[in-house]
This record gives structure tokens, C-alpha cells and sequence, in this order.
């Protein structure tokens, strides 16, 4: 069922047919079909109010279409839905959910869709004749008619009650069939764009088609999750338009985009966004933390605009008097929808939001109920892009390059402008030497206290500004993969920065201090754990990170194979991290009983009051190195040599400050104990 479910909600819309494949219908034959209409229907239908079913139940073909029936413009669905039936007696069975009804809501909902379609047993994209097709929202409007969807259909017959098992309409061959022409495949590229992003798109096509007549773009509009399951799918479009960048790290780990090819077009600010009475009386994000304020709405925090707004809030150092008012929809794009209908005091969204339009070509809609009382300032999140890239195995990536070397010109950011984002780069503080530009850091998310203080002394010394972009250290490595740009790399563990000398991405590294794990248990250890093994013990609930995400995630794993404690200890894991940081807080705040994490991490501010450390012995622990790498991506090589020198000096006092282990500073018995990258791989 599950394979079902992401197979529904991967595509979202139609990806339109060519001429050839066009199936109008003569007049005459509508007018046929209008008398049909009129005609008692030849299948079984039961109405039960939130759904309706027409056909054979034992029919091996279900078709099931997701729409608000009953609404105006959507008379069609009543009426393909009948057809479909009526045209493939006892083979094909359609089931129209009403999505205004609870029950229909409800379904729709859990298939996580984002607008209406119909459904061939229990596939949203098929191919035929060569063509991905995806029946979606009105046919008008994505260029598709019933003669498709039946000949779709009749496909998926045949299919499953062999050749003769339907008898497809014949329809009239077009001039450009019966000549053999064939539009030039090296003219179309297929875009998946984001419901957001759909304004500037469509001025961006307008003007890129216009220059280059004999490239016709082809749109993939809804929403991100959809666009993103589609994705993880198997779907290669030639360009992925992306709301935010961090969504992407886990198909670029899995090899799905072209190396390089990322394109950042413009900054996507987050606000704090209110209803137009503002209730809650909300003027600043700091306001989020009053009793006033209930329930506080945002993106998931898998997404760009969640994290931005964890992040943000963290920064603001008002997260753990906000969190539990936090909700956040399973659909992204309800988020403005349920502030505006008053079930939130307050948003954290895209500033951008207030002026959309979901279809491509279509003038903005602006947001009249809701009103940003305060543009977040951009330190206290990572930045959050609108970017392009490459997908792997696209079948036009020659003209695709085209359209992202014109998302680069002055005239195409200039969209953007207009549509309310903000230009890639921030406009910054002159530096004190105008020939130094910034340095921008991938850093595991655990050093983030150390190394926001050795940013802020560096610049002050050598007046070059230091960006970072902290997160868990397999993320990042994708991330470089992907964009090809940054000066330096901290991961987590050693491990990391091999993988990125493998694909030729480092320059030199050095080792700049140690990590040694631990356990960390909450305060007065309730559990009574004082070693590994205790954290096999029923009942103890256990967090570890993720082994793909980040490195302490990879490092508890290859302790407990050392003990032999794998299986034993995983039957307690209740909950898996994506970095170090959000280890400990699970933790503190009583969702674990204990986890494995980095001694540096014990020493947070933070975390220190609510928490014990529970020493490893050093014949059972894996110690893991931290290289600092110039990666060959910088644009200031000159700057980065002189941070890592930093790093190695200066830098060495300001990690002791922090609680972390320093490069010379490991003791002599964990020698034994430090992780080989070689053996890992092996």
C-alpha cells in the first residue's frame, strides 16, 4: 500500500500531449455524446454521500479520482467518472472521492495529495506511447480530455485482462500523423517547478522562449512534497526547480542530479506573519514566546522553511518557549491557508507567499487577510534559496543548460526582484580589505558554538566576513557535490572528507581537534544507566543519530558492532537524529532515556544543566578526528589558508573554551580507539 501511496501523490501534473497525440472531438460526436447523456446509466452507481462508485466491484481496473465535487468547474468529474465505467463494463471500477466531505478529506489527506486527479490502479504517472501522462486538476487547464484518459485506461485493461479485453476508440488521424512528422524531442525540456515559484517561472519562460524559439519548456507545477516524492520515485524531468535547497541533500545523495549544476537565483526571506486583526497583538519574532500567542504555524522541518524557522527561533533563544505551540500541515502549501482561517495566532513563512501565483503566466495574488510584521533577519538562519538543477538521466540536459545559464543574467534576476525575493548574496559590511571576499564553511552542526565565535574573531582580525552552513556532516558533503561551491569542510569524522578527496573536491586538510563519544543520560540518570550494555535493557528508551545523515549517527553504529551490541540495542532506539544538537535535545526534553553523543555536545549551555555524562571506556569507544579542508571551490584560497592556520592556533583555545577536545589535547589511551574511514568503506 505504501508503494501505492507515494506512486499517487509523485506527479501533479499533466505533462501535456503533442498534436500528434491530440484526440479532439467532431462536433458531431459531442453532440452524440449529449444524447448519450441523457440515457439511463448501463452501470451499477452508489452514492454514499463522500464518495461515489460506479461499476463492478470484482473489477481488477480501479480507477479513483480525488476532487470537490460539486464545485463550480469541476461538472466533468461526475461525468468521465460515468464514461470510464460505462465504456469497460465489469473491467474497470471508478471511485470519486469528495474532498469537501470529512471522510473525503480525510482520504485525500492521507494519499498527501495537493489538488485533484484521477488515479489508475493506484498509479498518478503512466506512460503511453511513450508519453508520461498524469490526469490532474481540470482538463482545460492542463490540456488533457476524456479521449485520453479512456485510451490510458483501456491501456491498463488490456494490460490486465489481456489483448481484446478493451476496444479503444479509433480516432482520426491528424495531418501531422499522416505526414510522419515528429516534433524534435532536443526542443522540449521538462521543468518540475513548485506551486511558489510558479509566478516568476512564468515570466522567466515567457522571456527564455522568446530568445530561443525552437526550445519549448514543459512545466511540472505542484506542490513541493508531490514534486520531491515524484523525484524519490524514479521521475527524471531535466530540471528540478527548487523551494530550498536542504530538501534536496538526500536525492543528491543518491546520485539523482548532475554534479555542478546547481543554479541559486535568488534568497527566499522568511516573516513573521500575522491575520490582518492580528489578535495576538504579534509585532517581532521574540513576541512568538508570549502568553498571547497559542498556536504558532510553519513548514515541516524537513523542508527549507521549517528548518530556517527552527533555526531562527533557536537563534532568538526563545525554542523551547515556542515549540510546543508549533504545528506544521502534512501539505506545505496549507500552511497560509489555515493562518488566514484563524487557527493560527501567528506564521513563520515565506515573506513571499503573500504574493503568489500558482499558475505559470498569471499575475500575483495578493494576500489582503494577512500581513508580515517582520522580515527575519537573515543571521538568524541559513539562507534559503530558489535555485535550478540538473536531474540525472533527463532526456534534454543540452537545452536545459541553456535555461539555467539564462536563470544567470541580470534581466532573469531581475524577476525575481519583482516578485518580492531577495538577490542571492546579501548585501554585506564593507570588509576592512576590499580584495577579501567572504569564506563560506560547511560545518557539521555540533561545532556550531565554537565556530560562530572563531568566524566572528577571524573577521575581526583580517575584516573578512565567514559564513557557515551547519548541518549534519553527509548532508553537507552532498551539498558540495551538488552546488560545487564553498571554501572550507568540517564534518564530523574523517570519514567525510576522504569521500570528498575521492570525487576530487579537496585541496589539503588538517586535523584541528578530536571528538570522543559518550553517553549522555538525563539529570540524576532515573534509568540507573551507567554503560553500554545498560542501554539494552527493557524499557530504556534510546536515541542515536542517523547513520546517514550525520556522523555521530555513523560512529554509534560502529561501537556497537565493536561491543556486539547492535541488535540488542536497537530493539530500544526510539528515535533516530539528523544531527548531534537535536540528539540532545530529544533528551532534554524527555523524549529519550539516554544517547550516544559527542563529549563537545555535553557542554552546550544548554545541555549542561539537564544532563550526565557517562564516560566510554577507551577499549570500547570509536574516537573520531576532525579535519578542516580547503575544499579546490574556493574563490579566496588566500583567506581560507589563513583561517585554517586560524583553526590550528587561536582557533585551538577558542575549542577548549567550548568543552571541545583540541588537537593535541587526546589522551594517549584513545589512540587505539580512533575510526579508520578505510575500514568503514570496507
Amino acid at each position: 500500500m505504501r508503494r501505492i501511496t507515494l506512486a499517487a501523490v509523485a506527479v501533479a501534473f499533466v505533462f501535456v500531449f503533442s498534436l500528434s497525440l491530440s484526440m479532439q472531438q467532431p462536433k458531431q460526436q459531442k453532440g452524440e455524446q449529449k444524447k448519450a447523456e441523457a440515457k439511463k446509466p448501463s452501470v451499477p452507481i452508489k452514492n454514499e454521500g463522500w464518495r461515489i462508485i460506479y461499476g463492478d466491484p470484482k473489477a481488477k481496473v480501479k480507477v479513483e479520482a480525488f476532487y470537490p465535487v460539486g464545485s463550480p468547474g469541476h461538472e466533468f468529474v461526475l461525468e468521465f467518472s460515468r464514461k470510464l465505467a460505462e465504456s469497460f463494463p465489469g473491467k474497470v471500477q471508478v471511485i470519486v472521492y469528495d474532498w469537501t466531505k470529512p471522510k473525503g478529506a480525510d482520504e485525500f489527506s492521507k494519499r498527501g495529495l495537493t489538488c485533484g486527479c484521477f488515479i489508475i490502479n493506484g498509479k498518478m504517472q503512466v506512460t503511453y506511447k511513450g508519453k508520461t501522462l498524469a490526469f490532474m486538476r481540470r482538463p482545460e487547464m492542463m490540456g488533457w480530455n476524456f479521449d485520453m484518459l479512456k485510451a490510458v485506461v483501456g491501456a491498463e485493461v488490456e494490460k490486465v485482462y489481456g489483448k481484446g479485453g478493451s476496444k479503444p476508440q479509433q480516432v482520426k488521424k491528424t495531418a501531422l500523423q499522416k505526414s510522419g512528422a515528429r516534433a524534435s524531442p532536443q526542443g522540449v525540456v521538462e521543468i518540475f517547478v513548485p506551486c511558489g515559484l510558479a509566478g516568476p517561472y512564468g515570466d522567466l519562460a515567457r522571456m527564455f522562449q522568446k530568445q530561443n524559439p525552437n526550445i519549448r519548456l514543459r512545466p511540472n507545477v505542484t506542490g513541493i512534497v508531490a514534486l520531491l516524492n515524484q523525484l524519490q520515485a524514479g521521475a527524471t524531468p531535466d530540471i528540478f526547480l527548487a523551494l530550498g535547497t536542504y530538501e534536496l541533500t538526500k536525492l543528491a545523495e543518491q546520485g539523482k542530479f548532475v554534479e555542478g549544476s546547481l543554479v541559486k537565483c535568488a534568497r527566499i526571506p522568511l516573516a513573521v506573519v500575522v491575520p490582518k486583526r492580528n489578535p495576538a497583538g504579534v509585532k517581532r519574532l521574540e513576541d512568538l514566546a508570549s502568553p498571547k500567542v497559542k498556536k504558532v504555524i510553519t513548514y515541516p522541518f524537513n523542508l527549507s522553511g521549517g528548518r530556517g524557522a527552527k533555526q531562527a527561533l533557536e537563534a532568538a533563544k526563545i525554542w523551547d518557549a515556542v515549540s510546543k505551540k508549533i504545528f506544521t500541515p502534512k501539505v506545505p502549501d496549507q500552511a497560509k491557508q489555515l493562518l488566514k482561517k484563524g487557527q493560527a495566532d501567528v506564521g513563520i513563512l515565506y515573506r513571499t507567499c503573500l504574493m503568489e501565483s500558482y499558475i505559470p503566466d498569471q499575475p500575483p495574488i495578493i494576500e489582503h487577510d494577512l500581513v508580515a510584521v517582520q522580515t527575519i533577519p537573515q543571521h538568524l538562519y541559513e539562507p534559503i534559496y530558489a535555485a535550478a538543477v540538473l536531474v540525472k538521466d533527463g532526456k534534454n540536459l543540452d537545452a536545459a543548460r541553456k535555461f539555467l545559464e539564462f536563470l544567470k543574467t541580470p534581466e532573469a534576476k531581475g524577476v525575481w526582484l519583482k516578485w518580492k525575493f531577495e538577490p542571492v548574496e546579501e548585501t554585506a559590511r564593507p570588509a576592512k580589505l576590499s580584495d577579501k571576499s567572504p569564506l563560506f564553511i560547511y560545518a557539521g552542526a555540533a561545532f556550531r558554538p565554537p565556530l560562530e565565535e572563531m568566524g566572528r574573531t577571524f573577521e575581526r582580525k583580517y575584516g573578512v566576513p565567514v559564513k557557515f552552513n551547519f548541518t549534519g556532516s553527509n548532508c553537507l558533503l552532498a551539498q558540495i557535490i551538488l552546488s560545487q561551491q564553498g571554501d572550507l569542510f568540517l564534518p564530523g569524522e574523517e570519514f567525510y572528507v576522504r569521500q570528498a578527496q575521492k570525487r576530487g573536491y579537496v585541496l589539503k586538510s588538517e586535523i584541528i581537534g578530536y571528538f570522543v563519544p559518550v553517553i549522555l543520560v538525563r539529570k540524576g540518570n532515573p534509568k540507573g544507566i551507567k554503560s553500554l550494555k545498560d542501554l539494552a535493557k527493557p524499557g530504556i528508551k534510546v536515541g542515536l543519530g542517523d547513520p546517514k545523515a550525520c556522523a555521530i549517527g555513523e560512529i554509534s553504529e560502529a561501537i556497537l558492532r565493536k561491543n556486539g551490541l547492535t541488535e540488542t540495542v536497537r530493539k530500544n532506539v526510539v528515535f533516530r537524529a539528523m544531527t548531534a544538537p537535536e540528539l540532545a535535545n530529544a533528551l532534554r526534553l524527555g523524549a529519550i532515556d539516554a544517547c550516544i553523543n559527542w563529549d563537545a555536545i555535553a557542554n552546550y549551555p544548554w545541555v549542561r544543566p539537564a544532563v550526565e555524562t557517562i564516560p566510554i571506556p577507551p577499549e570500547q569507544n570509536v574516537i573520531t578526528a576532525n579535519p578542516l579542508a580547503i575544499l579546490k571551490t574556493a574563490k579566496n584560497f588566500q583567506a581560507a589558508e589563513k583561517f585554517l592556520q586560524f583553526a590550528l592556533t587561536e582557533g585551538q583555545q577558542i575549542l577548549r573554551k567550548h568543552g571541545f577536545t583540541a588537537r593535541n589535547d587526546l589522551p594517549p589511551a584513545y589512540a587505539k580507539s580512533l575510526f579508520s574511514p578505510v575500514k568503514a568503506t570496507k
